[in-house]
């Protein structure tokens, strides 16, 4: 039961103190937090360091993006398996499986945790009223890791204190009442922004700037600094040349019921890649098509995974238009020069569909062009035009069902 209810309106030392306090105190238990502009938080202690921290409106995104600092390039979906529920410790779960299966050591899994809860930290940091409960009978097994708590204040508060020297708290009051850096940065006016950079800054810019990455994801992405990220962009914001919009979480990793109306054209198993620098787009597909007899081969730098795609042969290959160091259309045409890929289906995968990209696609030889974000209608739909596997229509809405 509840042994303390705290009402803190606004947290900053509030907060901290209660931390430091549970800390000292070697306490044992759950410190669940609700706001009105999130959904519930929750941290659990066991003899006064921090086991395992969760909660908000971007559990999943907040998941893949600890895992793109630490596990990246190898975390990709292959060695996550689908758990069987949604309950509180799925991100343990994962962790102790993949340890079990030698795929990630028990630095990486505790170095995990630690993204995971100085993320967690610092957003609670950020609501500006909340309520904290105290209870010393909800307990979450330690089994990975023990964090001490002190080293991950100091990393909330440094971001904290950036905040506050960019001001960003005056930008919170007029965007939006949630959290900004759960918002997604969507590009507005391009020309305007386009006359006021470099053309590289520019094409790596607008990468991010589709509406389907929140400034957490961008900051990670770039390997930035969040409150250095929103800083930059502000000017932008400010001129209305960049909004930020509300986005959704991602799916949680949940297994799907079986789907009997599948009827696969063959025993054997299409292979498709995904040739994307960020693990979530082939975490969708995965998503998407593993349900239907596919397997996904996630391929998250190109240069490199040139020669795992000449080993493996996918039968159809899925192409991200902008990335670090190379671009879909270079790309592309490398493939087709080749004989192993040269009548292989080849989509281009973009977040920014244009009639000049279009084209520009079609001259370089891919086989069709798919808007992001990953839509299963469609994408199905594509393999199904280009492999020849069936999936009748109930099989496509289950598909739709799994990533919505």
């Amino acid at each position: 039961m509840a042994i303390e209810a705290i009402n803190i309106t606004a947290w900053g030392k509030a907060l901290t103190q209660t931390l430091s306090d549970l800390y000292e105190q070697r306490a044992t238990g759950e410190l669940f937090i609700t706001s009105k502009t999130s959904a519930p938080w929750r941290l659990y202690f066991y003899a006064g360091c921090l086991v395992y921290a969760t909660g908000g409106n971007h559990a999943v995104r907040r998941w893949y993006r600890a895992l793109r600092q630490h596990c990246y390039p190898s975390c990709n979906t292959q060695w996550q398996p689908r758990l069987e529920s949604n309950e509180i410790g799925w991100e343990l779960d994962l962790l102790n499986h993949a340890i079990e299966q030698n795929q990630i050591t028990d630095s990486q899994a505790k170095a995990i945790l630690q993204t995971l809860a100085q993320e967690v930290i610092f957003s609670l940091m950020k609501q500006s009223k909340a309520t904290a409960q105290w209870y010393t009978d909800r307990l979450i097994e330690p089994r990975l890791a023990f964090l001490p708590i002190e080293p991950i204040l100091q990393t909330a508060i440094a971001l904290q204190s950036n905040w506050e020297k960019f001001s960003l708290d005056k930008l919170s009051r007029t965007v939006s009442p949630n959290f900004l850096a759960d918002l997604a940065p969507i590009l507005r006016k391009p020309r305007q922004l386009e006359a006021s950079v470099s053309p590289i800054i520019y094409h790596n810019l607008t990468r991010f700037l589709q509406g389907t990455h929140s400034l957490w994801d961008v900051s990670v992405a770039m390997q930035k600094p969040l409150p250095d990220i929103l800083h930059a962009l502000l000017p932008w914001i400010e001129s209305d040349i960049i909004e930020l919009q509300e986005i959704s979480d991602l799916p949680l990793p949940v297994s799907q019921p079986e789907m009997p109306t599948f009827r696969p054209c063959s025993t054997a198993k299409a292979l498709i890649a995904c040739i994307d620098d960020s693990p979530l787009v082939g975490h969708t597909l995965s998503h998407v098509l593993n349900p239907l007899g596919y397997e996904v081969l996630p391929i998250a730098n190109p240069l490199q995974g040139i020669t795992t795609l000449l080993q493996r042969k996918p039968d159809l290959i899925f192409l991200d238009l902008i990335m670090p160091n190379t671009n879909g259309y270079e790309l592309c045409t490398f493939l087709r020069k080749t004989s192993v890929f040269e009548k292989t289906p080849i989509v281009i995968l973009t977040d920014n569909d244009t009639i000049i990209d279009r084209l520009r696609s079609k001259m370089v030889g891919s086989s069709e062009f798919l808007a992001k974000p990953i839509q299963p209608e469609k994408t199905i739909r594509i393999i199904q035009k280009h492999l020849g596997h069936g999936h009748d229509s109930s099989t496509i809405k289950s598909a739709q069902i799994a990533i919505a």
